[in-house]
């Protein structure tokens, strides 16, 4: 479940936190609860039943012809090159087939390996207290399955200031210094992906990707590359989200939520409650607000569908029973959260154990 769709420096509508009306706002799709039962034959003209927005391939994830949103147009750099090749940001004839090699790759990692990065990220994220734990136990777990370091608080803290940097730069009034510094954050990982790939490509995550979705099978290595980072950062804010989310319901309940709690809290609003498209019907393309929380589908449906739902459920899962372990915790204190158009992510007082 990603954010890039949305600007990382707005603050939440207060509109956005109240009950969705229907299926999707701003949208003619609105699905009926009720179909009368019909008194004559259909005719041949009726309109046909609307389509699941999530499903609607007229509902792109960028306007044709603009595959930059302005910031990044305006200023360029790493991050404006790999924007254009995430699958999140793509609608085009490639990304069928190479979704489908990613999502293999996630699929053949065992719950071992993620248990044990996880809780190896999650004793180490604790040593600086709550406020930093929920952020970087989800993001630190994928990039230390794909080989990188993150060995100790600095790592934690190195890979965590680097994707707010990227989160900056895709601001919808990002300026020049906040895409150059999250270029610079951008390549910085790149780099040392690339060197993980040399040093450790038996690290679980990386042989995978190796594996079952090789350079070979992507448009070009820069796109392999691309995607290799954006599992990184799709698990930035939307697994701190949820992972936060469960540490509140944890700390209210003194129950560790079972995977499919896990899932339930996605429903209620606790992971990503929306997602964006861009209706191509009409000229220019409308933006249209799709809502993810109260449906059966909190990680997306369709060509966009998160393909790392398993392992975000996993590592928010082994996590919280990692937390349930350790007896001398100070609870924590939840403070106002950082709200986002698309997500709240809890935060905590800072404390240390």
């Amino acid at each position: 479940m990603l954010s890039e769709a949305f600007p990382s420096n707005h603050r939440e509508d207060p509109l956005m936190s109240k009950p969705l009306p229907s299926a999707m706002t701003g949208c003619p799709f609105h699905a009926a609860t009720a179909p009368a039962a019909p008194t004559a034959p259909e005719s041949p003209s009726a309109p046909s039943p609307p389509l699941d927005p999530l499903l609607d391939p007229q509902l792109c994830m960028r306007p044709p012809g603009e595959p930059l949103p302005a910031p990044l147009r305006d200023h360029g750099g790493p991050l404006a090159a790999i924007f254009t090749r995430w699958l999140r940001q793509r609608d085009d004839d490639a990304h069928a087939p190479q979704k489908a090699t990613l999502t293999r790759a996630l699929l053949a990692l065992s719950e071992d390996e993620v248990r044990s990065h996880t809780r190896r990220q999650a004793a180490i994220a604790m040593l600086a207290g709550w406020s930093h734990w929920s952020w970087a136990v989800p993001a630190s777990t994928v990039a230390s399955l794909l080989g990188l370091p993150i060995a100790d608080l600095e790592a934690q803290r190195a890979l965590h200031a680097d994707l707010r940097a990227m989160a900056a730069g895709l601001g919808a009034t990002a300026d020049a210094a906040a895409v150059q510094a999250a270029g610079r954050a951008v390549a910085s990982l790149l780099d040392a992906l690339d060197d993980a790939e040399r040093r450790a490509p038996d690290a679980p995550l990386q042989w995978a990707l190796l594996r079952h979705a090789p350079p070979e099978r992507w448009s070009d290595r820069a796109t392999f590359t691309a995607n290799r980072l954006a599992l990184i950062w799709q698990s930035h804010e939307a697994g701190a989200a949820l992972l936060g989310h469960a540490v509140m319901s944890w700390s209210r309940t003194g129950e560790v939520p079972s995977r499919e709690a896990l899932m339930r809290l996605a429903r209620e609003g606790g992971a990503v409650r929306v997602t964006r498209r861009f209706d191509v019907r009409d000229d220019p393309p409308r933006a249209v607000t799709v809502p993810l929380a109260h449906t059966d589908t909190p990680f997306g449906d369709g060509a966009h569908r998160c393909p790392g739902q398993g392992l975000a459920l996993s590592t928010a899962q082994i996590a919280m029973a990692w937390l349930a372990e350790q007896s001398d915790l100070s609870p924590p204190v939840a403070i106002a959260p950082l709200s986002l158009p698309n997500m709240d992510i809890p935060q905590f007082q800072e404390s240390t154990p």
